[in-house]
This record gives C-alpha cells, sequence and structure tokens, in this order.
C-alpha cells in the first residue's frame, strides 16, 4: 500500500515538473499570440457592441441538447458534435462550473451576461470543430474575442483539474498488455509510445478508425 501511494506521489511530481515546463511554452506562445493579435487590432477601428440575446441562446442551448428526453437532439448528436460521450463533458462542467470565467455575471443594469453552460458549450464546440471563434456566435451569442479568451482559460482549468490523472500517466498492467499487443500488430513489438511530436497540435487530424470523425481529444492542446 505504501509502495503505490509512493509510485502515485513520484508520478505526480513527475507531472508537476513536466506540466511547469509545458506550461511555460503555452504561456511564451499565448504572450506571442495575443501580441500579435493586439498589432493586428491597432489600426482597426472599434466595433460597437452586438445586441445579443444570452437569454436566448442559454434556452436554445438548453432545448437542443440539455432538457433530458425532450431535447432536440439525442445522444449520437451530441456525442458527434462534441466529439466526447455526455459523461466527459458532465465531468467537466461539474468540476469547473463556479470557477471564473464560468460563473454566471451581470451588466450594469442588472441583465444576465453569457451563461456559464454557452461559455462551456462554446469552448467544447470551438475544440471539436477547430474552426474560426465566431463560428457559432449566431447560436451562442459568444463574441470572437470572449470566446478565445474563455478557450485559452478553459484549456489551463482542464488541465490543472485533470492533468494529475490522465496526462502522462504510467499505464498499469492491463493496460500495457493491450497497448504492447497493438503495437506488436503494427509491427513494433515491445513499443509502449512514443514521444515524436509530443507539442506538435494538429489542425486536421487523422480519423479515428473507429469513426468517421475525429476525436476531440486529438484537438485539445495539451
Amino acid at each position: 500500500m505504501d509502495d503505490d501511494s509512493s509510485s502515485d506521489e513520484d508520478r505526480l511530481h513527475i507531472f508537476q515538473e513536466e506540466y511547469a515546463a509545458d506550461d511555460e511554452a503555452w504561456t511564451v506562445l499565448f504572450e506571442s499570440s495575443s501580441s500579435e493579435e493586439e498589432e493586428l487590432r491597432v489600426d482597426r477601428p472599434r466595433t460597437a457592441n452586438k445586441r445579443r440575446d444570452f437569454v436566448d441562446a442559454y434556452m436554445r442551448v438548453v432545448s437542443n441538447y440539455f432538457n433530458g428526453r425532450e431535447s432536440i437532439y439525442n445522444e449520437v448528436d451530441f456525442e458527434r458534435r462534441f466529439r466526447c460521450p455526455r459523461a466527459v463533458f458532465n465531468r467537466v462542467h461539474d468540476h469547473l462550473m463556479g470557477t471564473p470565467p464560468f460563473e454566471q455575471y451581470k451588466d450594469p443594469t442588472g441583465k444576465p451576461g453569457i451563461y456559464p453552460l454557452v461559455k462551456l458549450v462554446g469552448c467544447f464546440r470551438f475544440i471539436a470543430y477547430g474552426d474560426t471563434y465566431d463560428r457559432d456566435d449566431e447560436n451562442l451569442c459568444i463574441g470572437e474575442t470572449t470566446l478565445r479568451d474563455y478557450v485559452k482559460q478553459f484549456v489551463r482549468l482542464v488541465i490543472v483539474a485533470f492533468g494529475p490523472q490522465y496526462l502522462n500517466r504510467a499505464p498499469n498492467k492491463q493496460e500495457r498488455q493491450v497497448i504492447s499487443q497493438e503495437m506488436g500488430e503494427r509491427l513494433f513489438p515491445g513499443c509502449l509510445g512514443s514521444w515524436d511530436c509530443k507539442h506538435f497540435a494538429w489542425k486536421r487530424p487523422p480519423l479515428d478508425e473507429h469513426s468517421p470523425r475525429s476525436s476531440i481529444a486529438y484537438l485539445a492542446p495539451f
């Protein structure tokens, strides 16, 4: 029991060290990207705020996917469009709700701003499709720059919350057997994985062999 606990602590310590280095690299990347975006916006006239109906956007999201059996779209539609099972979405939702920026804010007049559920849906859909930030503006009522900020914070929160459990985790004995068998079938006997291109972000990843659509796991930048 003590050996298992010590092993878990060692893995967590290794992960924290690797994540610290990775986080610094991502910070530099984000800051560089933000600086370039700011430079591009210097001479660009400030656009007026859109009269977005955040309540309507929230009701539409709930009606489409989160209204139980009365939802317009079923579980197959949900998993296809969010690129993950609902159980995964729910777990992330339950962990992040109430954490900035996934809180409910009001404007100076007391009207509700973008709902936390809508923010989370926007982040998942952006990562799932790898498209432009304003792709779902008409449906979710989230502007381009606003969603960009949400996605950056979303990625960091997910890494902190679930990284120690899922990122760089050493496979157990049963998992090693499965991996070893698969790698042997692919003419790489004894290989458990490859570290090549670990931080390479694929814009259009290869499709899963069991599905004609890509998985959200390929697109997540962590």
